[in-house]
């Protein structure tokens, strides 16, 4: 089955994202998953992607609590970022633990935000988006 391109994943703790890379193996989810652990990192990987001409990433997992630059100050930026419609492609999925209500109704305030997910993800989880994705892409 198809897979999904490139995946970048923005999480601050390294525990999260081993889970995720071990799920992403198991349901064959990616070619390519980079992972940072903080959003200025990824921002910097992002903003080289864009300046080399590179394809934007498929789609970004972006958790909501970090320190320095949080998900909602990333979304910020990406989108001051995004001047030539270089990420407008690109799905973003909130993995967060909150399941608060005022950030699951901030999240639908971003265009670009396509789901918002309570962690623990699952295999579930990542079934359906890859599912989804090439679906609409085929």
């Amino acid at each position: 089955m198809e897979k999904i391109k490139q995946v970048i994943l923005i999480d601050d703790d390294p525990i999260n994202n081993i889970i995720f890379q071990k799920l992403s193996e198991f349901v064959d989810f990616a070619e390519e998953i980079v992972s940072f652990l903080s959003a200025v990192d990824s921002l910097d990987h992002l903003q080289q992607l864009q300046q080399a001409e590179a394809p934007a990433p498929d789609m970004i997992f972006l958790d909501i609590r970090m320190p320095i630059v949080n998900g909602w100050e990333f979304l910020e930026r990406l989108e001051a970022m995004n001047t030539n419609g270089y990420f407008d492609n690109t799905a973003i999925y909130m993995l967060t633990s909150s399941s608060e209500q005022s950030d699951i109704n901030k999240a639908k305030n971003y265009q670009q935000v396509t789901d918002y997910i309570v962690k623990p993800l699952s295999t579930e989880n990542l079934e359906s988006i890859k599912e989804k994705t090439i679906s609409q892409t085929a």
